[in-house]
């Protein structure tokens, strides 16, 4: 960017799908100059991510991308306890979720972004300097910019977030460690036509989760822990009990082993967004950086509807004289909407896990709150 190009309105920060979204969202039948960045040192690991069908209505721009996605169809449930004679699942005629691979839907949303003439750039550093009146000054690799706004799809460094005016980090009651390993399906056996999600919701009595999604290519063991209970119980040892309990239950063979020892690890702040505020000095967060994972971990459909939100209270706040005061209805929106949702089952689940196995109805409500968001209670 050449010192007499015009400056940005708006600079998106962060390679989630998300920030891709926000962007081309930004663009979308408008003027406005857009630039989509992602931060220095920033990395997802590639891994199964399960989709609500929601996802694909939430904007025109979404509605042809199921198709363009290879995606396994999941059509249920099946809840499995650590003991092999406890078990109950929900199965639908149709499909009531997708399984896909988030490095495909990353990629498919940069396109979307470049389809709506984002600019789009990859700097090698970042400095954010100040926030005034007229925008947020900062250095994208060697350009000094001054956009008027910024959409935070991923945090910058500390020192960075204090001028922004964001919090220091998460607490340790939101951030849940989640830990995955890919299985072969030639080794580890096919999924079917039609499969369900075998998942656990108290393993080793822990009310830690266990899930093995069901990819188009391979299978995905998957535990999710609270932060807290890393250092007593290890995501490894987690991870292999969730292996013991499949194995019990058949679905997984008892040979060939499990390698554990390559399981990756990444933290997630989830309903991170219900904890701090979602609106800093000129800034919006959406995504990861917000925290807008539910209470089931999931990821893409909620985070992206956090920058549907963003980008529709950014369109309308640069058309107000005072655009701080402009961005504030974003918070208000997404907590009287998307809130419920992040926010998943509410039930006391020691109370509900003797109910999801002996009661049909209960079982089929909780396949629907996790696949869905729906309420358990209606």
């Amino acid at each position: 960017m050449a010192k007499t190009d015009p400056q940005p309105d708006v600079l998106v920060l962060g390679e989630h799908p998300s920030a891709y979204l926000c962007a081309a969202l930004l663009r979308h039948k408008s003027k406005l100059r857009v630039i989509q960045a992602t931060l220095p040192n920033e990395s997802w690991p590639d891994r199964l991510v399960l989709i609500n069908p929601e996802l694909f209505s939430l904007h025109p721009l979404l509605e042809t991308l199921k198709r363009k996605l290879e995606l396994k169809s999941v059509y249920g449930v099946k809840f499995l306890a650590d003991s092999a004679d406890t078990a109950s699942e929900h199965r639908g005629k149709n499909a009531m979720a997708y399984v896909g691979s988030y490095k495909a839907i990353r990629a498919a949303m940069l396109k979307i972004a470049e389809a709506e003439e984002v600019s789009l750039v990859v700097p090698r550093a970042l400095e954010i300097h100040s926030v005034d009146d007229r925008g947020i000054e900062l250095t994208l690799g060697k350009n000094r910019i001054h956009p008027k706004s910024l959409v935070l799809g991923g945090l910058p460094t500390e020192a960075q977030q204090k001028v922004l005016g964001l919090p220091d980090g998460w607490g340790p009651e939101v951030v849940h460690r989640y830990t995955f390993l890919k299985l072969s399906l030639s080794k580890f056996g096919d999924p079917g036509t039609r499969p369900i999600v075998p998942m656990s919701l108290n393993l080793h009595d822990t009310l830690c989760w266990g899930w093995l999604l069901p990819g188009d290519k391979c299978w995905q063991l998957a535990v999710e822990q609270p932060i807290e209970t890393v250092s007593k119980l290890k995501p490894e040892d987690l991870l292999r009990h969730w292996v013991q309990t499949l194995i019990l239950h058949g679905l997984l063979p008892k040979t060939p082993e499990v390698p554990i020892d390559q399981a990756e690890s990444i933290d997630l702040p989830l309903t991170g967004a219900l904890a701090q505020e979602g609106v800093a000095s000129r800034t919006l967060l959406v995504g990861p950086a917000g925290g807008f994972y539910s209470a089931t971990a999931e990821d893409i459909f909620p985070n992206c509807w956090s920058a549907v939100f963003a980008a529709d209270a950014i369109k309308k706040a640069l058309r107000e004289v005072h655009l701080q005061d402009a961005l504030q209805p974003y918070r208000q929106k997404w907590r009287t909407t998307l809130g419920d949702y992040l926010r998943g089952p509410q039930q006391n689940l020691r109370f509900l896990l003797p109910l999801v196995y002996r009661n049909q109805v209960m079982t089929s409500r909780l396949a629907e709150a996790i696949l869905l968001g729906k309420q358990v209670v209606r």
